[in-house]
């Protein structure tokens, strides 16, 4: 399972998957689990494209789930979904996203 820290994090992480329309990444968060590598490196390159977004937002001034600090939520993000892929035996389904991100 996706072990969020803070239940804040996961609805960021949903807020993101929804305005970006990844439904893909919505299952996964919802379900709470990859299914296989393809899965894998689909959340991790999510992370990397919410990443983006989060910076788009955060230079707007545009507040998520009441919260203004985005920089300190996709820091939580990373370690939650890096962890959990290591953890899960994909640490090279995060690597090449991360890599090519």
């Amino acid at each position: 399972m996706i072990e969020f820290k803070y239940e804040k994090e996961k609805q960021i992480a949903l807020y993101i998957a929804n305005s970006l329309a990844d439904q893909k990444a919505l299952s996964i968060l919802e379900c709470g689990t990859v299914k296989n590598s393809d899965e894998a490196l689909h959340l991790a390159q999510f992370y990397w494209r919410a990443v983006d977004e989060l910076i788009k937002l955060s230079d707007s001034k545009i507040e998520i789930c009441n919260e203004s600090n985005l920089q300190e939520w996709s820091e939580h993000l990373f370690n939650t979904f890096r962890s959990y892929l290591k953890r899960s035996g994909y640490s090279a389904e995060w690597a090449q996203a991360s890599e090519s991100a």
